[in-house]
This record gives structure tokens, C-alpha cells and sequence, in this order.
């Protein structure tokens, strides 16, 4: 099992916010960084999924490539970078950075990450919007076939390699989830209000891209349904294929980092 995207969300919300080693243009207010940073090529070879681990103080992450940073930096998903070095999602980075800040939200926290990408990894980007192929999610015929949570029960997603277990999580939550395991963009369509609660489980594609942890080795079982088909037979939902403009993020220029 693996914690994935909610988890490195977490961490950076409880990381510090310190002061910018980019200086401010005159009455212009420098962004939100860390006070310090440290930058590491990791030459170790592991190929392990990434570590990363955060505090008010700051962040500590290992074995993490560009694209996952800027994945997270800017709250979008691999299919939705384009350009970049041939070393983009190859080259692997230990990164400590330090500072502090009081009632950090999620914006700031990103914004102290986009920073640090400018500033020690010259990251240079910009959104276009494109047609693209893209998934609607939408209610089979029958209707859905699960229920709402309870008010009580905390919010939540639970997910690993053909599995997803939500105790209280919205459809918009769910499309966005299903997004990291299909590599394209997902559109709730459904009209479902709320918060439900539903599990689903799948034998994954081989190669298909789940999440941060790489293409997926060939399961031992393949007599399960597919992903597609789980939807539909678990949960009443179907995806439908579509097109529709999704943004983009096209990677002008960036270098490997000055290790300090």
C-alpha cells in the first residue's frame, strides 16, 4: 500500500514558511520560501517509491524526482506537464528544507515550493489550455450503488495498487483520484452531491501508470475486473471518454541544481 499524493499534501501544509532567498523588486513583496534549503543529486540507485516527511519547521524528502515535485508544487498530474529535460522524471533529489511559519495554509505551503523549483532548480513554466482526450465520470443506468457517509465519520481515501476505500469523499475527490491511476484527466459528471462512502477493487493494467510509484508490474491474479468494469459492476459509475480542454503546464527551461 502506498500514501501517495494525500499524504505529500499533508506534509507540505505543516512545513515552514521563511523568508526567500530572492530578493524583492522594489514595492514588490518577495514570495513565500523556505529559509533554507538543501538540495542533494541521490546517487543511491534505489528506486523505492519516494520518502518525504514535514513539519512546521520544515520538509525532508527522498528519492524524489522534478516531475514529482512540480506535480505537487502546482497541484496537478504527470499527463499535465509537458516539455522539460530528458532528465525530468529520471534524476533523483534529497531535498532538506527548514523554516517556520504560524497557521500555514495549503496555497502558501505551495507557493514556498514553487520557489524554492525557481530558485535552485531555475524552473521556468507556463498553462496553456488544450483539447485533450479526457474521461467524464458519470452514473450508470441503474443508479449508484453505494451510500452517503455518515455525517460523523471522518473524511478520508484510502488507496493502493487496485484498491480505492473512501469512508466520507466526494465524487470530486474520487475523479481526481482516478485521474493518478488512469494518466488523464477525469471530469465528474455524476451531479452527486456530497460525501459517500464505497470500495472498489481492480487488477490494474500492466504499465498503468498508478499514482507515484511507477508503472504497475504484472499481477500475479488476472482474473479480476478492470477498472472500467469495477466502476460499473461495484459502484454504478461508468467513465465515459471524451475531450475537453485541460491545462497544461509546459516546461520552458530548467537545470539540475548546484548541490549546497
Amino acid at each position: 500500500m502506498y500514501f501517495g499524493r494525500t499524504i505529500l499534501l499533508a506534509a507540505i501544509v505543516l512545513a515552514g514558511a521563511p523568508r526567500s532567498r530572492a530578493q524583492s523588486q522594489a514595492g514588490v513583496a518577495a514570495p513565500p520560501a523556505f529559509e533554507v534549503a538543501s538540495v542533494k543529486p541521490n546517487k543511491s540507485g534505489d528506486r523505492a517509491p519516494w520518502r518525504f516527511a514535514g513539519s512546521r519547521g520544515g520538509i525532508t524528502a527522498t528519492n524524489v524526482t522534478l516531475q514529482f515535485l512540480i506535480t505537487n508544487a502546482y497541484d496537478v498530474r504527470d499527463h499535465q506537464i509537458s516539455g522539460g529535460p530528458s532528465w525530468l522524471n529520471s534524476e533523483r533529489y534529497d531535498i532538506v528544507a527548514k523554516g517556520s511559519v504560524d497557521n500555514p495554509t495549503p496555497a502558501k505551503n505551495r507557493q514556498m515550493l514553487k520557489t524554492l523549483l525557481a530558485d535552485r532548480f531555475q524552473l521556468r513554466l507556463r498553462r496553456e489550455s488544450k483539447e485533450l482526450p479526457v474521461y467524464a465520470l458519470v452514473v450508470g443506468k441503474n443508479g449508484p450503488k453505494f451510500h452517503e457517509a455518515d455525517g460523523a465519520t471522518p473524511g478520508g481515501m484510502n488507496y493502493g495498487r487496485g484498491r480505492i476505500t473512501a469512508r466520507k469523499a466526494s465524487m470530486e475527490d474520487f475523479a481526481k483520484r482516478l485521474e493518478s491511476e488512469l494518466g488523464r484527466t477525469v471530469v465528474n459528471r455524476t451531479a452527486l452531491k456530497g460525501d459517500f462512502a464505497f470500495e472498489m477493487e481492480w487488477i490494474p493494467d500492466t504499465g498503468q501508470p498508478l499514482g507515484l510509484l511507477g508503472p504497475s508490474p504484472a499481477p500475479a491474479d488476472t482474473s479480476g475486473p478492470s477498472v472500467f468494469t469495477a466502476l460499473q459492476e461495484q459502484l454504478g459509475l461508468k467513465l465515459e471518454p471524451q475531450k475537453g480542454p485541460v491545462e497544461i503546464l509546459v516546461i520552458d527551461h530548467a537545470e539540475k541544481p548546484s548541490e549546497n
